[in-house]
């Protein structure tokens, strides 16, 4: 994770305090520019973009995929009955249930009509959040979805439907929008029409009101910066927990320190997709020893090795490849394709811009349809709102322009 945007500039090396020196003010001036960094360079705008495009994109897809029978599912006729999950609310040991109970009622107590507007209301958030479109308001509402389909019937979740929904509430605290999304397309396109035709950007009037204005507008960006970090520090934190526990458990079991523990789950049938593959790969049995003893310790050394300029790549390569083995050879692509989305935040800005830059380049050969000549009137053309250009012309403090920062 690295930061997208440069902070200020920190002070010559030569002038900082030395720890044997002076250890209060070295820990101090440390905490400082620890501090000015959280709220003052956006970290991984990049890797959260991806995981708002891939966990929203997974979930349309899964909605898309069970429409034939979703009615039987989460519909006011599904077995989970809103009877059955109040009494399995009211247990002591499960009051998480009680967040999301009422957000439940809501979705089961419509009616078929109710609940089929709900439905399809869903998919189309999934799309918004995915295109990127106004994600300030639509990962809340994202968020909501997961977390209203996951309380209709909690029973039909499993391990991926667990990680998407506490992803989605992450996500809605920073600024997944800021990369790859329509919401930055459109601020680019303004902010070049306002350069194009010579108009500069807002300034706050230097008077006691608008310095008052700017000031809070910095407190703004400064909070909104914060809150994005803190949030991809707990996406790493939670992926890390997961790699460390599903490690720490396998690491106690018997099949796992024997290596058999891979055999034996190819020979359930509830997870043999393929089972020519399934028998093929059981036949392997020194092959599947080793793979069994990696990935124990690939788990649980993942938390540690997130802190190693390289050595997470090797870690993250081995994650992959054991994600998707599991999802081919045990038919679990949704927990998979989540943890393989999730990882995601651990990759740098420079990877991801370059991927960026190969998918424009391939976009180029793509041939386009021909557009209208009443669509195809440039942006110069349109209409700019009007902005003061100097102080005399600003009678009342005005709100900072979209494109000021990735926070709007």
């Amino acid at each position: 994770m690295t930061a997208d945007t440069d902070g200020p500039a920190a002070p010559p090396a030569m002038d900082r305090p030395r720890f044997r020196e002076r250890p209060l003010t070295w820990t101090g001036d440390k905490a400082r520019r620890a501090f000015t960094r959280l709220t003052t360079q956006a970290a991984a705008l990049y890797g959260t973009a991806v995981l708002r495009i891939g966990y929203s994109s997974l979930y349309l897809i899964f909605l898309l995929h069970e429409y034939p029978r979703h009615d039987a599912l989460w519909g006011p006729d599904a077995p989970w009955a809103p009877a059955l999950n109040q009494q399995f609310a009211n247990d002591p040991g499960l009051d998480w249930f009680a967040v999301d109970r009422w957000w439940y009622t809501f979705l089961g107590h419509g009616g078929r009509t109710w609940f089929e507007v709900w439905y399809h209301v869903a998919i189309v958030v999934c799309l918004l959040v995915a295109l990127g479109w106004r994600t300030r308001f639509t990962s809340v509402c994202f968020a909501l979805t997961i977390m209203a389909f996951t309380g209709r019937d909690v029973f039909l979740t499993d391990g991926g439907d667990n990680i998407m929904g506490l992803m989605a509430i992450y996500l809605a605290f920073t600024r997944c929008g800021a990369r790859w999304s329509l919401d930055a397309r459109r601020r680019h396109r303004r902010a070049g029409a306002r350069r194009a035709q010579g108009v500069p950007e807002f300034a706050w009037p230097d008077t006691p009101s608008g310095r008052a204005w700017a000031e809070i507008d910095r407190t703004r960006e400064e909070v909104v910066t914060f809150l994005h970090n803190a949030a991809v520090l707990v996406i790493a934190a939670q992926i890390c927990v997961v790699y460390a526990a599903a490690g720490l458990y396998k690491s106690q079991g018997s099949y796992w320190q024997n290596g058999t523990a891979i055999y034996y789950t190819l020979k359930l049938d509830w997870f043999r997709p393929w089972p020519g593959l399934s028998d093929f790969m059981a036949g392997q049995s020194v092959m599947i020893a080793m793979v069994a003893y990696l990935t124990v310790f690939v788990q649980i050394a993942f938390p540690f090795a997130v802190f190693s300029r390289w050595l997470k790549y090797p870690c993250l390569v081995a994650l992959l490849g054991m994600h998707f083995s599991i999802a081919v050879v045990m038919g679990l692509p949704l927990f998979s394709a989540a943890m393989m989305v999730g990882d995601a935040v651990f990759l740098p800005e420079p990877a991801w811009r370059w991927v960026g830059g190969r998918v424009r380049r391939a976009m180029t050969r793509v041939p386009r349809l021909p557009v209208p000549p009443a669509l195809a009137r440039p942006i110069l053309d349109r209409p700019v709102p009007a902005t003061p250009q100097s102080q005399e012309e600003s009678g009342l403090p005005h709100q900072a322009q979209p494109d000021r920062s990735a926070s709007h």
